[in-house]
């Protein structure tokens, strides 16, 4: 079993987070207790409490794999606003789990726009929601672990599933959805050769259109089609050629409204 897992463990510092390590052995453990075979797991950090960052890479991992039953995205980004008084028992929000047509299945903490890049039916898990502040760790990995075991048969007939959930957000509209490695800037606007300039945090910005993020000169300011994107959702990117277009914008976050000119 393939696993993908996200979670805003710190400020996107990299995999030396130790929290990932944790829930990494965890998984290894719950699984060996089903006598399923060790997980191959792939760590990924997103922004702190970003719901719109983490829906974006779920969905990307999860609508482009062709492993079907034997990859599963386990994702935790639980910023705790569903309830904003205080707490008993560092209780949060649900885990959920939704199945792909390719297959893939996701769990992880229902919160913000964590399933609403996926455009499937989406249902609780019978698990508690409560019991630790590292529920990651601590509560959620036996469930990951059952929907292994349970991989190549119904979803509907898992004994963990419970009812569908009917209130997913919709993501706004032209809005960062993530920001890679090179500050090119992954959002989900609507490509239209008309746009003259971007407003990105307050800074507006001349803007090149283009077929792609190289069909622009070194040096310019571009926004077009980049590598991300699924069947239902071409990413367009905000680019700038030789340089970062995070720095351009004073490092904008996933959630920031894009203002198209």
């Amino acid at each position: 079993m393939y696993i993908d897992f996200i979670a805003d463990y710190g400020e996107k510092t990299g995999m030396d987070d130790l929290a990932f390590s944790e829930v990494d052995r965890k998984l290894v453990e719950e699984f060996s207790a089903l006598n399923l075979n060790w997980p191959t797991i792939k760590n990924l950090s997103v922004a702190p409490f970003n719901t719109i960052e983490t829906g974006f890479v779920v969905a990307q991992l999860a609508q482009n794999s062709k492993l079907g039953k034997n990859h599963i995205v386990y994702h935790n980004t639980a910023p705790r606003k569903d309830e904003l008084s205080a707490r008993t028992n560092n209780a949060g929000e649900f885990l959920a789990v939704a199945e792909l047509p390719n297959g893939v299945r996701v769990i992880g903490v229902y919160g913000g726009y964590t399933f609403s890049f996926l455009g499937v039916p989406v249902y609780r898990v019978k698990c508690a929601r409560d019991g630790s502040q590292f529920r990651s760790r601590d509560v959620f990995p036996p469930c990951v672990a059952s929907l292994a075991k349970h991989a190549g048969q119904p979803l509907s007939t898992w004994e963990l599933l419970g009812e569908e959930v009917s209130d997913i957000p919709t993501v706004p509209e032209n809005v960062i959805c993530s920001i890679d490695g090179y500050g090119n800037i992954k959002t989900n606007i609507k490509m239209d050769d008309g746009i003259k300039s971007v407003v990105v945090n307050g800074i507006e910005k001349q803007i090149v259109t283009g077929t792609g993020i190289f069909s622009a000169p070194d040096g310019a300011l571009v926004l077009a089609p980049g590598s991300s994107g699924w069947q239902d959702l071409k990413c367009v990117e905000l680019c700038l050629r030789g340089g970062s277009a995070a720095i351009t914008f004073n490092h904008p976050k996933p959630g920031d409204r894009v203002i198209l000119k």
